[in-house]
């Protein structure tokens, strides 16, 4: 089967011992919650979920979620049509039907928007089946299938970075995405033509707030998991919830198995940063070079002085009498 290759690592394959666990957390008060298996850990009761999704998502009064089920390592799998699986870091399902994946994002990886939109379809068409499941939809009269062939439960995916977040403006570490049409772009009354489906995007590169400047229970979850992993104190607010989902990921209470998963992925994670960070590095040069390169052919075109073409394209002089010669033979030809 096809699979997302993030989750092929397992925690558990690189070990770790006990002992050089409790050296490299030692003084730190909690694990770092932007790390997948803190994360998690942060996250798995409903209360703490709740009141981090209510924070994430805006809703108040009413609209706030109340109940929900969830599950952390949420997998998916569909034959398309071959068998293809996701992984969700936590899929949850209110109790009024909203459907939402909750993913921590370390790594940059260079296709990152199509991986949102790939998880985005998975949970579309798990939502779609399960909501079909709920209504019966395969023992209804033909004409209340109609009715609700296409209808679909509201679903969310909330992707929180670690790393900048390229579509996002300077100082926005909060932006949502959803289906509008072009014409309306820009417009005062710009709406989405579809509110069933929409992304929340958190780049935690640009959130910056201060303990004291914290206002809202959004600004909380993202000031924990920014700053919780190096706080060598314990971070209050008062928060049952909150304190409760630190209180899982404090560094001197973590079950082993679980400070021995975090280790692990830290090494994990450490190593794929080096990786992207070279091949980000390899890609610049090879651009660098190709534009150097076109300016140079230019230049010659031009028939302007090897000299000059030199100086101003930053190649070798050899390099150059080289593209001039490739030039000219193609010339010829």
């Amino acid at each position: 089967m096809i699979t997302d290759e993030e989750f092929v690592f397992d925690p558990e394959t690189v070990k770790n011992d006990i002992e050089s666990v409790r050296k490299k957390f030692e003084g730190l008060m909690y694990l770092d919650p932007r790390c997948d298996p803190a994360f998690k850990a942060l996250l798995d009761s409903e209360d703490s979920l709740v009141n981090f999704l209510n924070g994430i998502m805006h809703l108040e009064g009413d609209d706030a979620i109340q109940s929900l089920t969830y599950k952390i390592q949420q997998e998916e799998n569909f034959r398309l049509p071959e068998p293809y699986g996701v992984k969700f870091d936590i899929g949850a399902h209110t109790k009024v039907g909203k459907r939402i994946d909750v993913e921590m994002q370390q790594v940059k990886l260079k296709e990152y928007i199509p991986r949102m939109m790939i998880y985005n379809a998975f949970l579309l068409l798990r939502a779609k089946n399960d909501y079909n499941k709920e209504i019966g939809f395969h023992d209804l009269p033909d004409a209340e299938k109609e009715k609700f062939r296409y209808k679909l439960p509201e679903i969310y995916s909330i992707w929180i970075m670690d790393h900048p977040v390229d579509f996002m403006g300077k100082g926005i570490y909060r932006d949502e995405v959803a289906l509008y049409n072009k014409s309306n772009v820009g417009k005062v009354d710009c709406a989405p033509i579809s509110l069933e489906n929409k992304y929340i995007i958190i780049d935690l590169t640009k959130f910056d707030k201060k303990f004291e400047e914290l206002e809202s229970d959004e600004d909380r979850w993202l000031y924990i998991l920014k700053n919780a992993g190096s706080s060598r104190s314990s971070i209050k607010f008062g928060n049952p919830a909150i304190e409760d989902a630190l209180r899982r990921i404090e560094c001197g209470t973590a079950s082993e198995e679980l400070l021995i998963r975090q280790a692990n992925m830290t090494d994990y994670i450490n190593v794929c940063r080096a990786a992207v960070a070279e091949s980000y590095d390899d890609g610049y040069e090879k651009g660098c070079d190709n534009r150097n390169t076109e300016m140079a052919l230019d230049m010659l075109a031009d028939n302007k002085p090897i000299e000059e073409i030199v100086k101003y394209s930053h190649l070798s002089m050899e390099k150059v009498l080289e593209l001039r010669d490739s030039q000219a033979t193609f010339s010829a030809k």
